[in-house]
């Protein structure tokens, strides 16, 4: 079964996609990272199928794509933590959801924490993996943040690969390029598409 996608529309006026499978506890999922986040591509990939699927046998699985990626839309620049709140918000309202679970991967963590400062009464569960509490936690050292944006400008299929291998742990070549590949169809519309 493939997700049906729909859209919520923030307070701000921007529309998110998001789709929303399974029954049981809600657990809501934020983009992991940018640029890895377009609700429809990831379900063709195996390893993150195979991960929702899964979850959907135990519970209600909500995944939206942050404003600016994937299928949400485009052109908008507040790209901040309480932007990634405001898209929170409005995907766990357009649904209704009183209480639910809330999953933050990665960098989804820091808007996740700020939802559950905000809005305690309606978390749940509170699940961080491979997040950081801070943005400055998340900071690389500048000779590194200097190498990867050029790495960005060099080749950017080979800096979505590189950090599949290095973020997600795939060492199989194949995994990591589907997410290459995944990552750079939701790039903006003026850069290329691999794969």
């Amino acid at each position: 079964m493939e997700p049906r996608i729909q859209y919520a529309t923030t307070s701000d006026g921007v529309s998110v996609a998001f789709w929303s499978m399974g029954d049981g506890v809600p657990i809501v999922s934020p983009p992991p990272a940018a640029p890895w986040s377009h609700v429809e591509r990831e379900w063709q990939i195996p390893e993150w199928r195979h991960w929702y699927e899964h979850l959907i046998e135990h519970a209600s699985v909500v995944r939206y794509d942050g404003r600016g990626s994937g299928l949400s839309e485009r052109g908008t620049k507040e790209t901040t933590i309480d932007a990634a709140v405001l898209d929170l918000e409005a995907v766990v309202d357009h649904l209704g959801l009183e209480r639910f679970a809330l999953f933050g991967v990665f960098s989804a963590g820091l808007p996740a924490i700020a939802y559950a400062a905000k809005h305690p009464d309606r978390v749940s569960h509170f699940i961080l993996w491979c997040s950081f509490a801070s943005p400055s936690d998340g900071k690389r050292s500048p000779q590194l943040a200097e190498a990867l944006a050029n790495l960005i400008n060099v080749d950017y299929g080979l800096f979505t690969e590189t950090l599949a291998h290095s973020v997600f742990g795939w060492e199989q070549g194949e995994a990591a390029h589907r997410i290459a590949c995944h990552a750079d169809v939701t790039r903006d519309a003026k850069t290329r598409i691999v794969g």
